[in-house]
């Protein structure tokens, strides 16, 4: 089987406006940086809208979609790397990160920016060129990237408008699913938490999530349940239930859609990747 990399890199420019087609998320986390256009983010359970000069950092297995984008065009680079990749970082600063869970999004300032573009440039450069001495270069390029964003964070104001639901009673909808994903959970009954119709609320909330409502559901509890799986030693049956589903089966196939792959072997691809030597 073939290595995944450590760092990945894509810088991408789109002409008109775009849309992710599913939910997902990774066992990496990914840096988004936005260079030009307007773009927003459904992050965890929160849309976000972003300008150029913002980056969004996604932790490990946080459902993530890019929604829609507010302007016809736009050019970001992304970057996705494996923890390993700042273990020296997060060894030395076990908390330098943590700030991204709560505020995933977030604005560099304006005389920062050029210094920021630079930085993720250069990183890019380096990550298209691969030679011999890349791959001691990207993980010293990626933390010093990442120390220079925890640098501009400390102090910052809270971002504003960033995490605000256009629609309250959606996001208290979607509040509610992510406090009680381990029950059972029906559209009508989140209809009745957001006070709509349960036809108007399935509109309204694909509109602003750009999820389908059991989709999101599913993508939330799928997340929940693929935690549990490299963090505990509990059978597939006991978490499946616990994290809402009616059946290790209907798990099953829900998580193979998903991921992928199912969620024994799931289990296993991430032990064995622990258990490698480095």
């Amino acid at each position: 089987m073939e290595t995944q990399p450590l760092i990945y890199m894509n810088q991408l420019h789109r002409s008109q406006a775009y849309r992710m087609p599913e939910s997902h998320s990774h066992q990496a986390y990914e840096l988004y940086y936005l260079l030009s256009g307007s773009q927003k983010f459904f992050i965890g359970h929160t849309v976000y809208s972003m300008q150029p000069g913002d980056l969004a950092l996604i932790s490990p297995g946080m459902l993530h979609r890019t929604n829609f984008s507010g302007s016809a065009s736009h050019e970001r680079i992304v970057i996705i790397f494996h923890p390993q990749a700042i273990r020296h970082l997060t060894d030395a600063y076990p908390d330098a990160l943590q700030f991204f869970l709560h505020a995933p999004v977030m604005s560099v300032p304006a005389e920062l920016q050029a210094q920021a573009r630079e930085l993720f440039l250069k990183l890019f450069r380096e990550y298209e060129a691969k030679d011999t001495y890349s791959p001691f270069l990207l993980p010293a390029f990626l933390n010093e990237l990442l120390l220079f964003l925890v640098r501009c964070h400390d102090g910052q104001a809270p971002a504003g408008d960033y995490g605000t639901f256009r629609d309250s009673a959606i996001g208290s909808a979607v509040y509610h699913i992510s406090q009680h994903y381990s029950y059972p959970l029906s559209l009508e009954d989140a209809a009745r938490i957001a006070n709509l119709s349960p036809s108007y609320f399935s509109r309204r909330f694909k509109q602003v999530t750009g999820f389908g409502f059991k989709e999101y559901l599913n993508s939330v509890r799928i997340q929940k349940a693929s935690q549990e799986l490299l963090h505990t030693g509990d059978s597939v049956t006991e978490i499946a239930l616990r994290c809402g589903f009616e059946s290790s089966n209907y798990f099953g196939d829900v998580f193979f859609r998903e991921m992928g792959m199912s969620p024994r072997a799931f289990r296993a691809q991430h032990k064995n990747r622990r258990n490698s030597p480095e």
